[in-house]
């Protein structure tokens, strides 16, 4: 280095050693008066105070929160601009707007992408002011620093998360297309087993397994979403409507009374069963009506009704697969810790093993 250019940083540094003198003077009395009292006297925040009276608007005040921050030395930031703090990742678009607010000596608030003398990153929120004298004359600039990195943390985390949710979401919709075209191959199968069966008690049993198979087959209706939630209204309109039209019954009316109640996904294939074996006995009743159907929330149950006729009692059941439809929904309704009345035309489940 020349000798000009070492008396020109020795005076630099005497000046900036007078600059922070000052500035701890002005602290001791109070700082009445004097702009940059203010400025440390809030120790517990980064800050530093550049000078644009010196060539590229050095630093010449940094407080120990700002070392600690960064993790340089005081001797390794006195007299250099702060852009040191940038690196490969500092977005080039933010420090543009930083300089041109400096350059028009206005405040400017602005988050970017800093780096420690460690190499290691931290996201700051940083806030610049320019000070001017009592005649509007340029004097310094105060400039604060707070690392937010916590809060970009937590943002990368609901990004994951929603990337993983998103990925599941499409896993499942995939699943659900597969499940039903498994189930439409299953149903189409038996129907033409059937068909091709002149044994009445054969068609019957086969309407029955058609039947069970189609109950199942309205959890994957409606597109799969990622909490794989099912609204056992819904399953309850879709079976009954499903069944009644199948029954031929002109003479027959629903009557719905369905309160929206949803179920988890591990419940909702156990119910689809449960509500096809309950409405399908009610359809066994000759006569002409109502099949009255009512879904509930009664305090910590759910309740599920069905009218006018019940479940098949096992010394009542037929040949046509009855008997195995009672053993059926009872183990059901045994798995969802629920029960059901004698005449099996209502069912209570505990809400906290069934709902969402």
């Amino acid at each position: 280095m020349s000798h000009a250019g070492r008396e020109h940083q020795d005076r630099m540094a005497s000046d900036d050693w007078q600059l922070t003198e000052r500035v701890r003077a002005s602290v001791r009395s109070g700082g009445k008066g004097d702009p940059f009292a203010a400025a440390v006297r809030a120790t517990r925040m980064a800050m530093i105070i550049t000078d644009p009276r010196h060539p590229d608007n050095p630093i010449v005040f940094a407080n120990d929160a700002f070392l600690s921050l960064t993790g340089y030395g005081r001797m390794e930031v006195m007299g250099r601009n702060c852009r040191f703090l940038q690196g490969p990742e500092t977005d080039l678009d933010t420090v543009a707007r930083i300089r041109a607010a400096i350059a028009a000596e206005r405040d400017v608030h602005a988050e970017l992408l800093n780096y420690r003398k460690d190499g290691s990153t931290f996201h700051n929120a940083l806030f610049v002011s320019p000070v001017h004298d009592e005649d509007g004359t340029l004097l310094f600039f105060f400039a604060s620093q707070l690392d937010v990195s916590d809060r970009y943390a937590l943002k990368d985390e609901r990004d994951r998360a929603q990337a993983t949710l998103d990925a599941n979401a499409l896993l499942l919709r995939e699943i659900g297309h597969r499940a039903r075209n498994d189930l439409q191959t299953i149903t189409a199968m038996l129907t033409l087993q059937s068909s091709g069966s002149a044994d009445p008690a054969v068609r019957a049993a086969l309407a029955v397994a058609i039947g069970r198979v189609d109950a199942l087959g309205t959890l994957y209706r409606a597109p799969v979403d990622a909490a794989m939630a099912h609204d056992l209204a819904d399953l309850a309109r879709e079976v009954a409507g499903t069944l009644v039209q199948a029954s031929g019954r002109r003479d027959l009316a629903l009557d719905l009374d369905l309160a929206p109640v949803p179920v988890r996904a591990e419940a909702a294939g156990p119910l689809a069963i449960i509500l096809n074996e309950a409405v399908m006995g009610a359809l066994r009743p000759s006569g002409a009506g109502r099949l009255a159907l009512q879904v509930a929330r009664e305090g910590a149950e759910v309740v599920l009704r069905v009218g006018h006729g019940p479940v098949a009692d096992q010394a009542d059941a037929s040949a046509t697969g009855e008997a195995f439809g009672t053993d059926l929904v009872d183990a059901l309704t045994r798995q969802l810790g629920g029960v059901r009345t004698p005449d099996g035309t209502t069912f209570r489940f505990p809400a906290e093993r069934v709902t969402l």
